[in-house]
């Protein structure tokens, strides 16, 4: 508008003055500008640009308008997800999975936010030795003609778990294209099971706000030549062993089942955990073995067990000291229902759980029935054949061992002395002020007659 002479505004055509503004639209704006006069036009012209500028600004893609965007539809109300949960194995697997459909589809993927506005995530995950480096949360791209033949896909992968987040991996497509979502999150899951680098290995499956698995060491002295039992537990062991790694087919064939449970039961010192360990070397690689400590056997037994049935081969699973948290139903103990119900799971599985306790009886009877732990074996002291044999090994390579009256030094033990006991007479006896680390027979004597190798609380109180 232009201001006159006498300071009043000229109106654009079409309104008058004292009427209400009738609004005429507008269907050429450039012949419409060309109308206008100079100012009027290059003020216009200028607003314009302004705001198409603002319009224009670079802001961030959500994860929504990213994979709309990438699927060429307005809005992820046109698209169906497919979705699976990911349990605490699979989160690793899947990510290694989906970082190597990633790499094998560079540069024609496009990877965008996992969720909100947040920029795609990866992180690391050691394993032994070795680091892996995969998504942790992120949105993919895949367009037509790679994962699928005529269609393009999102696969969404959330691996964190919290209260606030469940880890699931997701494919959204059109929903004509459902069953291509379900047959590619099957390869997905197939290739990650594929993948699985705790199979073969020994784990410790620990309760850390959920399942952990750490990849741990076994113990390379642990042997049947010096681990000194009696034939009757290797012959117990083995026959579990052989069942699920060379007769699993013909077993389950007939409906007998091949999974196999061994309790072994005795005083403390024994040797139990020495033949879990023992078992756990001769069979790792074949098998994966994993250990459950006693938190995570009470509370999640059930999910170790489910993650064993997903490795796809034979799996030994240890329970030390299962007494300590699973004990007679009259006490209450919930790690109980826990056992049983991880107990029952899947009969035909590859699955050998080596189990000790110190005492047999505080267990309930229905979890040492048959088809749970289907060998109870005894392991006791040992005899005095067995216990020369133990204190052989003991000495063999220290100093003076060979010298050692092996005989008199068994015939002065006293009653239930356990492999242990030795192991600690034969310590303290290297141990002894003035023999620099060697051993003799006197020596030996001297600590079994002083006792003091039998750790003991003093009887009474303190007042």
């Amino acid at each position: 508008m232009n201001r006159n002479a006498s300071g009043s505004n000229d109106l654009p055509a079409g309104l008058t003055r004292g009427a209400d503004p009738v609004r005429r639209p507008i269907t050429d704006v450039n012949g419409w500008l060309d109308s206008q006069n100079g100012d009027v036009r290059s003020a216009l012209c200028a607003l314009g640009e302004l705001l198409v500028g603002v319009a224009e600004q670079d802001s961030a893609e959500n994860a929504e308008r990213f994979t709309a965007r990438c699927l060429g539809v307005p809005d992820c109300g046109h698209l169906l997800d497919e979705e699976r949960p990911l349990h605490p194995v699979s989160r690793l697997t899947t990510a290694l999975a989906l970082a190597q459909w990633i790499e094998e589809h560079r540069p024609d993927c496009e990877i965008g936010p996992g969720e909100s506005t947040h920029p795609p995530t990866w992180t690391q995950t050691k394993i032994g030795a070795r680091r892996y480096r995969h998504p942790l949360c992120l949105r993919v791209h895949f367009p037509a003609g790679t994962l699928l033949d005529d269609t393009g896909c999102i696969i969404h992968i959330e691996t964190r778990e919290n209260v606030m987040r469940s880890a699931h991996v997701s494919a959204f497509v059109t929903p004509d294209k459902q069953a291509d979502a379900c047959a590619l999150l099957d390869r997905l899951a197939e290739r990650a099971n594929a993948l699985n680098p705790y199979r073969g290995r020994a784990v410790r499956a620990t309760y850390q706000r959920g399942l952990s698995l750490d990849v741990i060491d076994l113990p390379a002295t642990a042997t049947r030549h010096n681990v000194i039992v009696g034939d009757e537990v290797w012959a117990e062991v083995d026959l579990g062993v052989t069942a699920v790694r060379d007769r699993h087919s013909v077993l389950n064939a007939h409906g007998s089942g091949s999974r196999r449970g061994v309790l072994l039961c005795g005083p403390p010192g024994t040797g139990k955990s020495a033949i879990s360990a023992v078992v756990a070397s001769e069979v790792v690689g074949d098998f994966t073995v994993i250990y459950i400590e006693a938190k995570a056997g009470a509370e999640l037994l059930t999910a170790v067990v489910e993650e064993a049935q997903r490795l796809d081969g034979p799996v030994l699973l240890v329970l030390e000291d299962v007494d300590l948290w699973c004990r007679d139903r009259s006490t209450g103990d919930g790690g109980l229902s826990e056992l049983l119900q991880a107990m029952d799971i899947e009969p035909n599985a590859r699955i050998l759980t080596l189990a000790s306790t110190n005492d047999a009886a505080t267990l309930d009877r229905a979890a040492i029935r048959t088809g749970r732990f289907d060998s109870i074996v005894e392991v006791g002291y040992p005899n005095s054949t067995q216990a020369a044999r133990i204190l052989s090994v003991l000495i063999n390579e220290i100093p003076g061992g060979q010298t050692i009256d092996i005989a008199t030094v068994v015939a002065a033990l006293p009653e239930n002395t356990s492999g242990s006991d030795l192991r600690e007479v034969v310590r303290r006896a290297v141990l002894a002020p003035g023999d620099e680390g060697s051993i003799s027979t006197a020596t030996l004597l001297s600590e079994v007659g002083t006792g003091r190798y039998r750790a003991q609380l003093s009887s009474g109180m303190y007042l």
